[in-house]
């Protein structure tokens, strides 16, 4: 639990919404970390020299950002943090907003071939090797939807994370995650998953090689060939 001296009080113009900044910037400074576990609403008001309501307003929208968890009999916690946790409330509006799914394709054109390209260079042996392995795997989840993408995100998440750069890892999977939902739809569609599995063969042939512009293509025409049947299984779903 954070230390109770690390709350000093705030002004009182806009109460909740200066609570909910005084969280962010010990989040952000660390003084709170991912899994920590806050004082209580009492005591953080206390603390703060607020009202209980105010803290509680607070911690509800921080809790619909996806920053903070309250676990019933518990208490608030700080969130994991990590892209899955903090896109939620995005992933929701873009569901609701299927025109944008060209968008996100568009921004994914740019940065993921560069990110296999960095990998192609820095990839190490035991990574190569956990791809074949989950690309194997893949070859019997072609009819399983559900297995597959979790495996799929296993397969892109190495990629990225054989980058070793910290803001690349989170803008790509930033991405990724953003069209996860859209995917679930097309994944289901005969023949696509087959097509991923052959994409990613080639992108695993690409990186053992250490070839940077053939990784980079292959993933490119991986976009392409998701995007593709994203919009075609949109379309048929209306």
């Amino acid at each position: 639990m954070a230390k109770t001296d690390e709350f000093p009080p705030i002004e009182r113009n806009s109460i909740a919404e200066q609570v909910a900044k005084k969280l962010l910037e010990m989040i952000r400074t660390k003084n709170l970390r991912p899994g920590d576990m806050l004082p209580t609403e009492r005591d953080l008001a206390a603390m703060m020299q607020v009202s209980r309501p105010s803290v509680r307003e607070a911690v509800r929208g921080l809790q619909i950002l996806g920053v903070l968890k309250i676990r019933q009999g518990y208490g608030i916690y700080v969130s994991s943090l990590d892209a899955a946790e903090l896109l939620g409330p995005l992933q929701f509006l873009l569901t609701l907003n299927a025109e944008n799914i060209d968008a996100l394709y568009e921004i994914r054109f740019l940065i993921d071939p560069g990110v296999a390209r960095l990998a192609a260079g820095r990839i190490s042996d035991a990574d190569i090797e956990r791809l074949r392995q989950l690309v194997a795997a893949q070859q019997d989840l072609v009819f399983d939807p559900l297995s597959f993408r979790a495996s799929d995100l296993r397969f892109h998440t190495l990629i990225m994370e054989a980058t070793g750069n910290s803001f690349m890892v989170r803008t790509s999977s930033s991405l990724y995650l953003l069209g996860f939902e859209y995917r679930r739809i097309a994944s289901e569609t005969p023949g696509v998953l087959r097509q991923s599995l052959a994409d990613h063969e080639a992108i695993v042939a690409a990186l053992e090689q250490r070839d940077g512009e053939a990784a980079a293509r292959a993933v490119e025409r991986h976009l392409r060939n998701v995007h593709r049947s994203t919009v075609d299984a949109m379309e048929d779903d209306k």
